[in-house]
């Protein structure tokens, strides 16, 4: 028995390196290669026969005895899904669940609106649209396509039925539909917001306060003084109740667009529905008088502000302080600001700009100065924006005078 080892070791000498050795758990020494495993040792069930490794090609000690026969089987088929994203072979996941359709629509949406829709149109009858899939859909058309775009994928998805059907009972979802008209809103083009109403009626949904006042916000950033009153009177004709946000928003428009009495009469409309004027429709209302030329009657509306217990901010007194410089109230226009600077309120860069101008062309240099000083002391803005526009009020003066 104690020359057999030795026989063998010796056999293994002879054995050429390409051949994978069988590592022993108790080798002597982990540099030298552990012996070559005996051809008995082979398995005698395997599928295809062992087949000899090239030379130059060595594994790696660890390695089995069988490791060759596992090279020569076939890989095991890839299902459809899986190993995705490694090549050109890269085949979509089949669509079963709502999950799979509702991931399948946000990876496609990022890159190609168009393509996201047509999964929506394809899916199989038993694979439902979920519901936060359409509202998502709905949105990036609202704001990439049209409203019109949105309303087409609703027809094909949920149609309505012609008037003299019967109501038809495959609706949209309200949840898509507030989704796409808060999209709709948030674009602010009328003309897309007035296509959404009869969308949003078509499938049972009632437009609110919300919709009609971004319609009128979009009217009001075009300066349209009779669209925002047309928006007013569909509203009172849906039976939809305006809010302060309506009526806020219509006094400005009106009163921008010199229409300051029609403003006006609605602080009593407001106050027969219970909505009291707050600050900001007193100073939309005073911006308006100012424009017009009446920046005294915008001072007394201060005056019945403040007697109503409405407090004025801001916003209200760079409003009145700029509408007096430019109605060449200056007497007045530095009452103002020394209410502002009792206050510790800051300047706007417009009324600071406009205020020092008159200053400085009335020869009021030193209260220029000293304006500029205030404006630096509470930050109202960059001291480079002050600095620009005292230096520039003082090159007209210094021109005025050569």
């Amino acid at each position: 028995m104690g020359k057999l080892p030795h026989a063998m070791r010796a056999a293994a000498a002879k054995i050429p390196v390409a051949i994978v050795p069988k590592p022993k758990p108790n080798a002597a020494s982990p540099s030298a290669p552990p012996p070559a495993p005996p051809p008995a040792r082979r398995p005698a069930n395997t599928a295809k026969p062992h087949r000899k490794p090239h030379k130059g090609s060595p594994k790696p000690p660890g390695a089995r005895a069988l490791a060759p026969a596992a090279t020569d089987a076939a890989p095991p088929a890839v299902q459809q899904g899986e190993g995705e994203g490694e090549g050109e072979g890269e085949e979509r996941k089949p669509i079963r669940t709502p999950a799979d359709l509702a991931a399948a629509i946000r990876a496609a949406a990022d890159a190609d609106i168009d393509a996201a829709v047509s999964l929506a149109l394809e899916a199989p009858p038993a694979v439902p649209l979920p519901t936060y899939s359409l509202a998502l859909l709905l949105r990036r058309l609202a704001v990439h396509r049209s409203v019109t775009a949105a309303r087409d994928l609703l027809n094909k998805l949920h149609p309505v039925a012609s008037p003299p059907d019967p109501p038809s009972p495959s609706t949209a979802p309200p949840g898509a539909l507030l989704a796409l008209a808060d999209a709709v809103c948030r674009r602010g083009d009328p003309r897309e917001i007035s296509r959404l109403l009869p969308v949003l009626a078509d499938h049972g949904v009632r437009a609110d306060a919300h919709v009609y006042n971004a319609l009128m916000k979009a009217h009001a950033g075009v300066s349209d003084a009779a669209g925002a009153l047309a928006v007013l009177r569909r509203m009172e004709r849906d039976g939809v109740q305006p809010d302060l946000v309506t009526y806020n928003t219509l006094v400005y428009t009106l009163a921008r667009g010199g229409m300051v009495a029609k403003a006006r009469a609605f602080l009593d409309t407001m106050a027969a529905q219970g909505l009291f004027p707050d600050v900001i429709t007193y100073t939309s209302l005073m911006n308006g008088m100012c424009i017009k030329g009446d920046a005294l009657g915008a001072l007394k509306l201060l005056g019945e502000m403040e007697a109503k217990g409405c407090q004025p901010n801001e916003r209200t007194y760079n409003t009145l302080l700029m509408g007096l410089c430019k109605n060449k109230k200056l007497d007045k226009a530095v009452e103002v600001y020394k209410s502002m600077v009792g206050a510790g309120m800051k300047m706007e860069a417009p009324a600071y700009a406009t205020f020092v101008r008159a200053l400085c062309r009335s020869g009021s240099v030193a209260d220029a100065y000293e304006v500029f000083d205030y404006a630096i002391e509470t930050k109202s803005f960059t001291e480079v924006t002050a600095y620009s526009e005292l230096e520039n009020s003082l090159k007209w003066l210094r021109k005025m005078k050569s």
